[in-house]
């Protein structure tokens, strides 16, 4: 079912392809387990151990706990392979990609006691629902909030809380609090119609206290100005944390298009299409465009996905600043990959006729987790290609991320 890490203290590190292999050798049991994941609104427990067997939540930790330092191309292809499987799983994996990330941005003292355990779960959320007090007795801050959009929680140690600091001074900063689960209250609110195994509850804290040396401010983040000086010359980690961001936002849909499809095809042969002459779907030409209609809507998604996740490493190689409007131009990309992903999926589901609205059906489940990714606030195609377009005509970014 998994591939086991002999020595996780080893300095070989596997390969981009090496690691796509494990998430594909995953994907039958993931797929068998995809209701179960759904039915609990979490990852299931075997879930998680068959990630942890097989390495694939130690990409983005640093070599010297035992992690891969994978770049940004390969995160997207692993985490894509593992949505073929399960689309919960994949997007939980990436998310908690991240939290190792930004947790490896942090002072080296720091990452030597959250990565004791170098298979620690972290979890990120956005959204600005905390308040913070400067705690000068103690050093450091009081940290308040409710924080909804925990993708992983269940299952995790810590999380990444966001907060403004000093609201009421003429330059208000954003920081990112890394804080213990706990003591926090998980609300059991995840009640959604996609995505229903990410567990996304809300998280309620009060009066945490968080060292200063647990927090970093996220302008400090946006520039690539981050807080360890051991990991200071690893191309990883001096990408900045917006590309970091849109290349999360983009390795949800590739393989739930591509489960879509895999699922269509191996459903036509010798299926009627009802009150026609037709005894086999695999035989009439309107399966036949539909089927490339979705097949080339995903090939030039996943082009335009690949493309964003190389640009990224790119520059984080090459330690080269991005241009006026490039990140605005990757938003677009990440954000019309989402709109290409979202067709075809909803070609293949409306060709797969009433038998897939059966709750028994795996298109079903893959139809509403593609609309849930589409409103996510990262894809959604509205909000990036208006970036993008503004870029094109010379106009400010009007996103406080840009």
């Amino acid at each position: 079912m998994t591939s086991t890490i002999d020595d996780p203290t080893s300095t070989d590190v596997p390969t981009r392809e090496e690691l796509v292999a494990r998430a594909a050798e995953l994907v039958p049991f993931l797929r068998s387990n995809s209701e179960r994941c759904e039915q609990e609104g979490k990852l299931p427990v075997d879930n998680v151990r068959a990630l942890e067997e097989a390495g694939l939540l130690r990409l983005t930790l640093p070599r010297r706990y035992g992690g891969y330092e994978a770049d940004t191309r390969t995160k997207v292809e692993v985490y894509s392979e593992l949505g073929k499987g399960c689309s919960s799983t994949a997007w939980v994996s990436g998310l908690w990609s991240d939290g190792t990330l930004f947790a490896s941005l942090l002072p080296d003292h720091v990452q030597d006691e959250i990565f004791a355990d170098p298979d620690v779960r972290i979890t990120v959320s956005f959204p600005l629902g905390g308040t913070v007090a400067i705690s000068d007795g103690e050093g450091g801050y009081r940290l308040s909030g409710r924080w909804p959009f925990n993708t992983g929680c269940a299952h995790a140690r810590y999380a990444i809380r966001s907060a403004v600091i000093d609201p009421e001074s003429d330059a208000p900063g954003f920081g990112m609090f890394l804080v213990p689960y706990e003591g926090m209250t998980i609300v059991d609110d995840w009640q959604v119609s996609g995505l229903c195994g990410t567990g996304s509850n809300t998280v309620l804290g009060e009066d945490i206290h968080v060292p200063g040396d647990r927090m970093m401010h996220f302008g400090d983040a946006q520039q690539g100005r981050f807080r360890s000086e051991l990991n200071a010359g690893t191309p990883l980690y001096r990408t900045p944390i917006i590309s970091t961001i849109l290349t999360t936002g983009s390795l949800g849909f590739p393989g739930v298009a591509r489960a879509a499809l895999d699922h269509f095809l191996g459903r036509l042969q010798g299926r009627p299409i009802t009150y026609t002459t037709y005894g086999d779907q695999s035989q009439a030409p309107i399966r036949h465009h539909q089927a490339a209609e979705a097949a080339l809507r995903i090939r030039a998604a996943d082009a335009l996905t690949f493309e964003v996740a190389d640009i990224v490493d790119r520059h984080a190689a090459e330690d080269t600043p991005y241009a006026d409007g490039e990140h605005a131009q990757l938003w677009g990309q990440v954000a019309y990959a989402t709109e290409l992903y979202a067709e075809a999926v909803e070609i293949l589901r409306a060709a797969s006729g009433a038998s897939a609205i059966h709750k028994s059906s795996p298109m079903q489940r893959l139809a509403r987790d593609a609309a849930a990714l589409k409103v996510h606030a990262i894809m959604s195609p509205t909000t990036g290609l208006e970036f993008h377009g503004r870029a094109l005509a010379g106009l400010a970014p009007n996103s406080p991320l840009l």
